[in-house]
């Protein structure tokens, strides 16, 4: 009975204009993206904890920390969020050291609008990425034949570049995608090598979509002020909580099932 009035989970429907682009390279969830290095940091940490495990105990001191940046909650929670868009064909993007110059090779797959185009330097120099020195004064733009509606009117897609994937040629340029105003999935490319010919091949990830919340976005209650002795209080026992046990034994799961217990008990 209670099933006949829970919410129903909002449904976004992907679909490509061109067929074949859904059959090899399908929209997927960012979780499904095989991100090679996982494996190579589980192996290494693996190592590493092995050599390490007890012998500080049987010589009286406490033992060091191992840890391991594959099961940090925040880089897992990013990695499996929101769907890996890929480049639906081949294209190439060439620079000649100059930092503005392109040229831009493609076959088209939509018959109304070149799959490849660029902002010309005096639109996209005002966006260039400030985290990275060498981008091109120019944002390359990819016209894809994906398009995405959503049944509910408070989803939106935050717009970023795959997380943590192995891609230094290029990034996607962050932004916030309304599918009630707009469902073309366009991405726009901050290009990072100035020099020389790069070929992305069809199914290379280009950018990562995340549904949130218009609502939250637009009406969310904001607040800015100093701790309170509650406050301070959390931060006692959260400290405790970090410390109180070995280091090497304290696993990301026991770690976060004492945060949780305490940020319950004064945050509710």
């Amino acid at each position: 009975m209670i099933n006949m009035f829970r919410k129903k989970s909002p449904t976004i429907r992907f679909f490509s204009l061109v067929p074949g682009v859904n059959t090899l390279y399908p929209i997927t969830k960012s979780g499904k993206l095989d991100r090679q290095w996982i494996g190579e940091e589980k192996k290494d940490y693996e190592i590493r904890k092995s050599k390490c495990p007890f012998a500080s105990l049987i010589n009286g001191t406490l033992p060091s920390a191992v840890h391991s940046i594959g099961k940090c909650p925040a880089i897992q929670n990013i990695m499996s969020s929101g769907f890996v868009v890929r480049a639906p064909a081949d294209f190439s993007v060439l620079t000649n050291g100059d930092g503005s110059s392109v040229s831009l090779h493609f076959r088209n797959i939509l018959p109304h609008i070149e799959y490849v185009t660029k902002h010309e330097e005096e639109v996209s120099s005002w966006l260039l990425d400030s985290a990275k020195d060498i981008t091109l004064k120019q944002v390359i733009k990819i016209n894809t034949p994906w398009r995405v509606v959503c049944d509910s009117d408070d989803v939106v897609f935050l717009v970023t570049k795959v997380p943590f994937a192995k891609e230094s040629r290029f990034s996607a340029v962050a932004g916030i995608l309304d599918p009630k105003t707009a469902y073309e999935i366009n991405i726009q490319l901050f290009w990072h090598v100035l020099d020389g010919e790069e070929i992305i091949k069809a199914g290379t990830p280009l950018c990562n979509y995340i549904p949130i919340s218009r609502s939250l976005l637009q009406s969310i209650n904001f607040i800015s002020e100093d701790a309170t002795e509650i406050d301070y209080n959390v931060e006692r026992e959260m400290t405790f909580s970090y410390d109180h046990v070995f280091a090497n034994l304290n696993t990301i799961t026991d770690r976060i099932s004492r945060v949780k217990k305490i940020l319950k008990k004064y945050y509710g």
